[in-house]
């Protein structure tokens, strides 16, 4: 058991503790990207608000997905029209209350078929830009074969006729989530990790709580609300979620699985979206890597921690060969994730294929007044949450206390040039060189000083290893901010690491554990427990699978 003299255990205890003192206004179960705005958006409107997560912020799909915040350009050939109209309007809203987080990135749309191929896929492009991306990233260009070629050269030439390029957002998902999270807590919400929602409380048919566990100590105690939010993602109504649904089916997990390869295997200035068989993969650029898929199967699993399958990895490197001459093979692939899409489902209708279905959210308000998020996409997480907020106050409750969120910034938010002399000025004042001050800005916007000041105090302004951007303040960091308490938490979502380094952060993971182990008490025994815990785990959700 950890020494509860931590400074940081402590305050996270006065955090649980007051989940059983207080009667909320509202209690959100899940912290995924959506239970994150929906809490943000709750406390910003003057409610009080708490949040519980089982596992850690964004454990689940909120820390697996592509990483962009897009209209959807592959939704236009199913007439969703309106999905990508509202997804292009959230995507401006993500660039200006959180420019630190989402930026527009250049993407590369190769086009190979007939005569036809070049104005049909143009005309879908124009329409995109019509809908809303032109706002952002300006209107869609046309390059030549040659031109084409000169960007990317392994690109096939067989059936080549150009390329669209344009322009969509990225984002880091888990870093996101988790600054939802710092922002409501500064307008004074409550969130708490490790503790799980067991079961619904309810009173004269209405429920009025939830009954729940702490996962570090064990205490049962019960939560009491006047609204409850169901955003578990794709444990909604499961038979083993807190909330289960009976026969109903609300969700239908759909597998989307990415790999991870080095940079210079893939020579090319711009991401790419490639266009497959019913969908796109997509090529998205991390600073060192290429982030590359998706897949899209459904999945009825256990939803806990899924592991890539050898299937999947090799279908993408098939998808990206068949389109590029660079013969990836599964020695390039660095690593691997998969994460599971919670599609909403027609309750009592047939599921049909994860493919074509609705990336449309939908909200449910049950009989005894459990309020149910699900579906939608990370894009969308915003609008999202401020309509289920609106469903848990009920339509006059909602008109006189609005959703605030469109034009509240997210923790860390400046203008991008504040942002780049930022980045700038802690390089002349820490010796630090540009590079790291850069990703140190784009991973926490303006309170990159504040981490910088605390490393500059602890004597931990060193890299966490010479050819890794982060910096050993970092961990300490996150553990006292950001409620990092396993090396999991640190080397899967308060950075990449586990998914960058081949090794999964093997190199790093002790230094990790060293620093968490000074602000959570741990003994020697529980650091070497923690590198263990966490290696065993991250081999197995982050490696290409071996051969069955």
């Amino acid at each position: 058991m950890t020494n509860p003299s931590s400074a940081v255990l402590d305050a996270r205890q006065q955090d649980f503790d007051a989940l059983a003192g207080e009667r909320w206004d509202v209690l959100v179960v899940g912290g995924g990207i959506t239970g994150c705005g929906v809490l943000l958006d709750a406390v910003s409107r003057g409610l009080r608000a708490a949040l519980i997560e089982g596992d850690d912020i964004a454990a689940g799909t909120s820390s697996r997905s592509s990483g962009l915040i897009h209209g959807g350009l592959r939704y236009l050939e199913q007439f969703q029209i309106g999905l990508v109209r509202e997804a292009l309007r959230e995507r401006a809203t993500l660039l200006r209350i959180a420019p630190h987080l989402v930026r527009l990135e250049p993407f590369l749309f190769p086009v190979y078929g007939g005569p036809w191929a070049r104005p049909f896929f143009g005309a879908g492009l124009t329409l995109y830009d019509l809908l809303g991306a032109s706002a952002d990233g300006g209107f869609h260009k046309h390059l030549s074969v040659g031109d084409t070629l000169a960007t990317v050269p392994g690109l096939r030439r067989k059936g080549l006729r150009g390329a669209f390029l344009y322009h969509d957002g990225q984002e880091d998902d888990a870093r996101y989530a988790i600054s939802v999270v710092r922002t409501a807590r500064a307008q004074g919400a409550v969130a708490v990790t490790r503790v799980r929602a067991l079961r619904g409380i309810e009173e004269g048919g209405r429920i009025v709580g939830c009954a729940v566990r702490d996962g570090l100590t064990g205490s049962e105690i019960d939560v009491h609300a006047a609204s409850v939010i169901d955003a578990t993602g794709v444990w909604t109504g499961r038979a083993d979620g807190p909330f289960p649904a009976g026969n109903v089916r609300l969700t239908l997990p759909s597998r989307g699985t990415h790999i991870v390869v080095r940079r210079d295997r893939i020579p090319s200035q711009y991401g790419l979206t490639l266009r497959i068989p019913h969908r796109v993969c997509f090529l998205v650029p991390w600073p060192d890597r290429w982030v590359i898929g998706t897949t899209d199967h459904e999945d009825n699993d256990a939803p806990d921690r899924p592991a890539p399958t050898l299937a999947e990895v090799d279908e993408i490197l098939a998808n990206v060969n068949g389109t590029l001459d660079v013969s990836l093979t599964r020695r390039d692939v660095v690593g691997a994730f998969a994460g599971l899409r919670p599609l909403a489902t027609d309750p009592g209708g047939a599921a049909g294929s994860t493919v074509k279905a609705s990336r449309e959210h939908r909200i449910r308000t049950e009989p005894n007044g459990l309020v149910r998020i699900s579906g939608g996409k990370f894009t969308t997480y915003r609008l999202m949450a401020a309509q289920t907020v609106d469903a848990a106050l009920g339509r006059v409750a909602a008109r006189t206390r609005p959703s605030r969120t469109a034009e509240l910034p997210i923790s860390g938010a400046a203008s991008l040039p504040e942002l780049h002399t930022l980045a700038a000025t802690i390089a002349a004042e820490s010796g630090l060189d540009s590079y790291r001050t850069e990703r140190l800005v784009a991973r926490f916007g303006t309170q990159a000083s504040d981490v910088v000041g605390l490393g500059r105090e602890l004597g931990l302004l060193r890299p966490l290893a010479p050819d890794i951007a982060q910096l050993e303040a970092e961990v300490t960091w996150s553990v006292r901010n950001e409620s990092a308490l396993s090396v999991d938490d640190f080397l899967s979502r308060r950075t990449r690491l586990a998914h960058e380094l081949a090794d999964r952060g093997a190199v790093v993971a002790p230094r990790v554990a060293e620093l968490m182990g000074a602000e959570l008490a741990w003994s020697a025994a529980e650091k070497a427990g923690a590198v263990s815990t966490y290696l065993a785990s991250a081999h197995r959700e982050y490696d290409v699978p071996p051969e069955a």
